[in-house]
């Protein structure tokens, strides 16, 4: 605190306490009390606050400050001798108080003294070693009612002027971007602060540990904290100097490497101070930045193993075709009699190699495509048709698949009406051969399947419905996810690959459409497939 600042503190409660005296003072005058009768009384009333007050100048001096002190002291050892220990005794309290606008060790020293001379006081009362008072009733009443009251208002004096004090000392450290040491400790990260010629000042303890300062009396600079690092602390500097010309913050990426060779990455942000000095706040980021750093090694090698997967079921599906399509290619033979009448039963085999052979074929193609799909290669030809024909023709190649299976296939497309929509044809045909499959696939004999298609705002909307035994709440929520089957699809004779639905998906939200399944036991399922009309750009 400056010596202005404390004259003015120390002056409040002083003319406080006079301010009071005077006023009850003239409250008594007004009452009917002689002012020669409150002579005394007032006069020893305003004695220490008009000493405090004369030497007021002095008052950052030891001695000025202990005179005062002993002044309040005096005041209350008279009060107790001739007016009564009790209730005057709280006027002992009046030189710690006062004491408060010094230095701490001023309370201590006050507070002893005070306690010493009270304690002395009441033994001379109760040995009866001072003579009864000289005062009048009415003087001891007003000397006792002042003495409460101003005490009272000495205290709330004292308090304002002692959180001015604390204020005013706040403010010009603020001012002069004064750091106190156990105010960086209560950040997070690491603090330093740096002078004008790029100095250290002072630094929390985690930055001391992270950038290796032994001691703060150990002279450091700004670009010997980095000197490791040439690119760094280049950058660092930068980062400096656009704060100084800015006078605004800037952030910038650090690496401190200690004795053992281990880095530490940090988040370093640089304020400006008063006077051009800087603040380094730094944030270790070592954990997170090991965390991205095992995200990207685990990105990597998914999508080197995503891109081996592609290679290798490529790969497959073309050394399985070509003997597929041979065996496929033999079986059409076997069962057209080409070359002549089979037995009953080799005809039978014929048709079951034929059959199963073609299942493999479809099976093949599905994983590839969604093998594709989940690499992100599968790509849309875009053209514009009539989705009716493409229905129609579907619904021909599924047919036969029917027929066998006696599930009657009902189709609701207005011929009046054109679909024309901008999509990809074959992975449409797609769409509606694998959602027709499976409807029938999971189809009782006799049962219906029924497919619908309209132009609805802007989509495409496709829907398929059979009348088989439905998805459970529980299954229904997988749906959708490469590899897995319903219980009712598990326990079909018809064993599927569950690449079905979940190509269908797939393809459906490349066109940025939606897909919607809905089903209960017993009561069949409804897929709907929205697309857009127009290609979404």
């Amino acid at each position: 605190m400056t010596y202005a600042d404390t004259k003015r503190a120390v002056s409040v409660p002083s003319l406080i306490w006079l301010a009071v005296i005077a006023a009850a003072f003239l409250a008594a005058i007004l009452r009917g009390v002689a002012p020669i009768d409150l002579a005394l009384p007032a006069g020893v009333a305003v004695f220490p606050a008009v000493i405090t007050l004369l030497f007021i100048f002095g008052i950052h001096k030891e001695w000025v400050q202990i005179l005062v002190l002993l002044s309040w002291l005096a005041l209350a050892i008279v009060a107790c001798l001739f007016v009564g220990f009790m209730p005057l005794a709280i006027l002992f309290l009046a030189a710690p108080i006062m004491a408060a606008l010094f230095r701490q060790e001023k309370i201590v020293e006050a507070l002893v003294m005070s306690v010493i001379l009270a304690g002395l006081i009441y033994f001379a009362l109760i040995q009866g070693a001072i003579p009864e008072t000289p005062l009048t009733a009415s003087q001891i009443l007003w000397a006792t009612q002042t003495g409460i009251i101003g005490l009272i208002a000495l205290v709330v004096g004292t308090l304002f002027s002692s959180a001015q004090l604390r204020n005013n000392d706040l403010l010009k450290a603020t001012a002069e971007g004064d750091t106190n040491p156990t105010d960086c400790e209560a950040l997070q990260g690491s603090v330093l602060k740096f002078a004008k010629d790029g100095k250290l000042v002072t630094a929390n303890l985690e930055a001391q540990k992270v950038f290796n300062i032994p001691s703060l009396a150990t002279p450091v600079t700004i670009s010997s904290l980095l000197e490791q690092d040439k690119t760094e602390q280049e950058a660092f500097m930068s980062a400096c100097e656009k704060v100084r010309d800015s006078d605004q913050s800037w952030s910038t990426r650090l690496s401190v490497r200690d004795e053992d060779g281990n880095v530490t990455v940090l988040d370093g942000y640089v304020a400006p101070e008063k006077k051009g000095g800087l603040i380094l706040h730094a944030i270790d980021r070592t954990a997170e930045e090991s965390r991205i750093e095992d995200l990207r090694r685990s990105h990597a090698i998914a999508s080197r193993e995503t891109d081996d997967k592609t290679l290798f079921f490529a790969g497959v599906s073309h050394e399985l075709r070509t003997p597929l399509n041979a065996i496929i290619g033999f079986s059409d033979m076997m069962r057209s009699r080409l070359f002549g009448p089979l037995p009953s039963k080799y005809a039978e085999y014929a048709d079951l190699i034929h059959d199963s052979g073609q299942h493999m074929l479809d099976l093949i193609g599905d994983v590839l495509d969604l093998s594709k799909v989940e690499a992100g290669k599968y790509t849309l030809q875009y053209d514009s048709f009539d989705a009716a024909d493409v229905i129609r023709s579907s619904v021909k190649m599924i047919r036969p698949a029917a027929d066998a299976a006696e599930v009657r296939l009902d189709v609701s497309v207005d011929v009046n009406e054109t679909l024309i929509v901008e999509a990809d044809r074959k992975a449409l045909r797609q769409i509606l051969l694998n959602l027709l499959s499976n409807a029938i696939k999971f189809s009782d004999r006799g049962g219906r399947v029924s497919i619908k298609a309209a132009a609805n705002g802007g989509y495409l909307v496709l829907r398929v419905e059979d009348e088989g035994e439905g998805i459970s709440a529980e299954d229904l929520v997988t749906i959708g996810t490469p590899y897995t089957q319903s219980a009712s699809g598990l326990s079909s004779e018809e064993r599927g690959s569950g690449l079905g639905l979940s190509l269908v998906k797939s393809l459906t939200e490349l066109h940025s459409g939606e897909f919607d399944i809905e089903s209960q036991l017993g009561e069949g399922t409804q897929v709907t497939v929205s697309l857009p009309l127009s290609r979404a750009t």
